[in-house]
């Protein structure tokens, strides 16, 4: 498979542009690409370029053969409101979420989190969380880029982002779930310790069904990714 590469910009066929500094960096430095090598861009609105790559002293251009929208996104759109955790949790949460067609991801401070971010923090965490997301589109041939988002309160996260069908992931439910031929699905999923029983009730209250994943406990970065790929083997691309 041809290296894949985001460039934010209106592609057409037949033309050329100069690479960015990062994904000409990345091609010529890192991945130690050719003169003539076939590449291929994304737009991250779902659009993708095959192109040729031409490398100069000064700067990278792509030679843009032909554009076409991407066929790699489920039919079935997933939100997951994910609880604040460590860095290291949560960037393999994106990574992962990013992998299984996750649509949107909403980070949400817990009762329960650990990590704690104060606005200087949190523009820089963002702006990671979103690079995070970006190279695990390069990697898995996702063309649409998810978004990603912060939300300082989870009564507001859960509010906004509700889908057709709408999930608290609570190990103590009595069942888990079936979507039947739901077109939308959201998932919350607590930090290290899970939701609260306060949290949990607050979600019930505004419409989330109380589900499990089986009989033992995942872990918050198991969790969501567990509901992510049940979710696209009962009505998204896995089926």
């Amino acid at each position: 498979m041809a290296p894949r590469f985001y460039v934010d910009c209106d592609f057409q066929p037949d033309s050329t542009l100069v690479l960015p500094e990062k994904p000409a960096h990345h091609a010529s430095r890192v991945l130690r690409m050719r003169e003539g090598d076939s590449a291929v861009l994304f737009d991250g609105r779902g659009n993708e370029a095959q192109c040729i790559l031409h490398f100069f002293s000064d700067r990278t251009e792509a030679n843009i053969l032909s554009v076409a929208p991407s066929h790699t996104e489920s039919p079935l759109k997933t939100v997951l409101i994910q609880a604040l955790v460590s860095q290291e949790k949560l960037d393999w949460i994106l990574e992962k979420a990013t992998e299984l067609g996750v649509s949107k991801l909403v980070i949400v401070p817990a009762e329960r989190s650990v990590t704690k971010l104060d606005a200087k923090r949190l523009e820089k965490r963002l702006s990671q969380w979103k690079n995070t997301v970006q190279s695990a589109c390069e990697q898995c041939a996702r063309s649409l880029i998810p978004n990603v988002q912060y939300c300082d309160q989870l009564q507001i996260a859960l509010i906004k982002n509700k889908s057709e069908r709408n999930l608290v992931l609570a190990p103590a439910a009595q069942k888990s779930f079936y979507l039947g031929n739901s077109q939308s699905v959201t998932f919350a999923v607590g930090p290290e310790g899970g939701f609260s029983a306060q949290e949990i009730e607050l979600a019930n209250t505004l419409g989330y069904e109380s589900a499990l994943l089986g009989p033992r406990v995942l872990r918050t970065e198991t969790a969501g990714l567990a509901a992510l790929a049940v979710a696209q083997s009962q009505c998204g691309d896995f089926r």
